[in-house]
């Protein structure tokens, strides 16, 4: 369990093993829950680059850096015009907060934004932000210097919103469970607890499956001030796939984004070199640009820490049925026997009147209700669609687990190159179909027909890494035929421990509701202001579409024109004004836009 009031992940509720095994809910879970406390915090980063204190300070620490000593041979014009749009203040943060004032109200409890210190000890300050006579901000809104949160004081100052980023799980009194925002992303519809986390589901994801992310070291750009957000994107899966197998992974749409406290803490410690080597990188590019994307990686962690307790619980407690550390013939001919059973149905067509389902319900049969039942409401906004207990979301339908699956695209003639495409993720676990090689996926020793010969643990554990890890596709096969086979009425019950008083449950339980998560679909945009006519076209598009937009991100991509910035300026601001009407709570009343190239911070 997770909620937002610091409570510890370790703690078990006693409804928990019955929710999770056979998604019932008893009174006890009333006593537990209380949905006032289930507030979130809000996570900005945000920097004034029209500062000239800050201006200053950035030329001085480029001038030291290798990266824009190297790129473009040093050309001071060329390095400008690449790098200032990155830190162009186009006032979003002022109207991000104001839709979040709007839309969030029941969600948030209080907005942290991260800034840094253009002078020494002088944190900046948006400059329509109320103060009170000793500087700090008022109520639900507070200003967070970069030191306070920095671990390492001889990171700073950072301009790298992914080393930023690396370093916000030590944000003093940060809720466990926090919303992190870029500042131009906006809140266009009533956004509730439940579109980011709730105890009964768990993290709530929003993934891009048809937007992969190799699993290798994206090559070295020709100019690094070019670096954008995929070389950390494939950095990080590059990470993961060491881990957990080398899987292309689905882009994490641009939305808000939800991370944990707590969770990100367990990644530090298993990456602890590559989170301070993030830290230490004050541009982004630096480092041959190997930095960790921290949204990325937490939600791709989790959905693999989650697979591999449900393949691992099997693994340890059920197919090891006599719990005597080994298996034996009889225990790998039970499998065996359930895997034949499967790839027989599986052959069937769909449509066959031969072809066995169970009967149970998915996790998010009757969600709504159940939500509403025990006091929590779904805004709207955020769809519900697939349910990590269920089984893993990006299985791919094509996969022969009677081979490697190769670790590039495969490039046929005449046809485009595909990475290894998964389903989408919507598709309904009883409809989503694989055949598992026995031979391939468990190996010879498993295989083995002497009634005699058993598997050592060092030889169980060799062939459980295999499937789970190196064939990924073999054991994403084999968690949907023990979650979807037609004999295992319980669903999940087919991998957890059958005693329920015993540790090894408990500690099951633990587990898969640490890890527990959905994935969810929203209605977003993402626009790149490009040029006059082209953003007044795309603006006009979010209004006459507002009331079904919830989440959308405007990015300032034109280039650095004095001239053309103030007109892109005044139109964006008019489409803020217009959209976000109403000031929030923490606006100094009768505060002016900011102006183009002006230094006001």
């Amino acid at each position: 369990m997770l909620p937002s009031n610091h409570t510890s992940h370790q703690q078990e509720p006693f409804w928990l093993g019955n929710w999770l095994r056979w998604r019932g809910l008893d009174p006890g879970y009333d006593e537990a829950h209380s949905t006032e406390q289930l507030k979130f915090d809000v996570v900005y980063t945000w920097v004034n680059g029209s500062d000239a204190d800050l201006q200053l300070l950035r030329h001085e620490y480029q001038s030291k850096s290798p990266l824009f000593q190297l790129s473009a041979a040093g050309d001071t014009k060329t390095i400008e015009s690449v790098t200032t749009k990155r830190f162009r203040d186009m006032d979003e943060l002022r109207y991000s907060v104001r839709s979040v004032a709007q839309y969030a109200s029941s969600t948030y409890r209080r907005i942290h934004i991260l800034s840094t210190e253009s002078r020494p000890g002088q944190a900046q300050t948006p400059y329509w932000l109320k103060t009170a006579l000793d500087g700090s901000t008022e109520g639900e809104l507070r200003v967070v210097p970069h030191r306070a949160m920095f671990a390492d004081s001889a990171d700073l100052p950072s301009f790298n919103s992914l080393a930023i980023e690396s370093q916000m799980r030590n944000i003093p009194g940060l809720s466990d469970v926090f919303i992190y925002m870029n500042d131009d992303v906006f809140v266009g519809r009533t956004m509730m607890p439940s579109d980011i986390w709730t105890s009964l589901y768990g993290f709530v994801f929003h993934m891009e499956a048809s937007l992969l992310i190799p699993p290798t070291i994206r090559p070295v750009e020709a100019n690094p001030l070019n670096v954008g957000e995929w070389s950390s994107l494939q950095y990080s899966n590059f990470l993961l796939s060491n881990r957990f197998g080398p899987r292309w992974r689905a882009y994490l749409a641009h939305v808000t984004h939800v991370l944990s406290v707590p969770m990100l803490n367990e990644i530090y410690r298993q990456w602890p070199l590559d989170f301070n080597s993030t830290s230490s990188h004050r541009f982004r590019g630096e480092g041959e640009a190997k930095d960790i994307h921290v949204s990325f990686f937490m939600a791709h962690y989790v959905m693999e820490m989650l697979r591999e307790t449900q393949l691992e619980s099997y693994w340890q407690y059920r197919l090891d049925a006599n719990h005597d550390g080994v298996i034996d013939y009889n225990e790998r001919q039970a499998l065996l026997d359930m895997v034949k059973s499967w790839n027989q149905n599986q052959d069937l067509p769909q449509d066959s009147p031969q072809r066995k389902r169970h009967s149970r319900p998915t996790i998010l049969d009757g969600h709504k209700i159940i939500l509403q039942k025990v006091g929590m409401q779904m805004s709207g906004s955020t769809d519900y669609r697939y349910a990590g207990l269920d089984g893993f979301p990006f299985m791919i339908p094509t996969a022969d687990t009677s081979k490697t699956i190769p670790l590039l695209p495969i490039k046929t003639p005449g046809s485009k190159p595909e990475p290894q495409q998964p389903y989408k993720s919507y598709e309904k676990p009883q409809e989503r179909t694989c055949q598992l090689n026995a031979d391939f996926c468990f190996g010879p020793e498993f295989m083995d027909t002497n009634r005699t010969s058993t598997l050592s643990i060092y030889q169980s554990q060799r062939i459980f890494e295999r499937i789970a890890k190196s064939e990924f596709h073999c054991g994403d096969c084999l968690l949907e035929l023990l979650m979807q086979h037609p004999s295992n009425q319980g669903g999940i019950s087919a991998i957890l421990p059958k005693d329920e008083r015993s540790e090894a449950f408990q500690r099951v339980i633990r587990k898969l509701a640490r890890y527990n998560y959905v994935l969810g679909t929203s209605t977003y945009w993402f626009i790149a202001l490009q040029g006059p006519e082209q953003s007044r076209n795309q603006l006009k598009g979010l209004t006459d579409n507002r009331a079904n937009i919830a989440y959308f991100c405007i990015n300032d991509d034109f280039p650095n024109d004095l001239k053309l910035q103030t007109t892109m300026h005044g139109i964006f601001r008019g489409f803020l004004d217009e959209r976000f009407p109403l000031s929030s709570p923490w606006e100094r009343p009768g505060s002016l836009p900011m102006i183009p190239g002006s230094n006001e911070s």
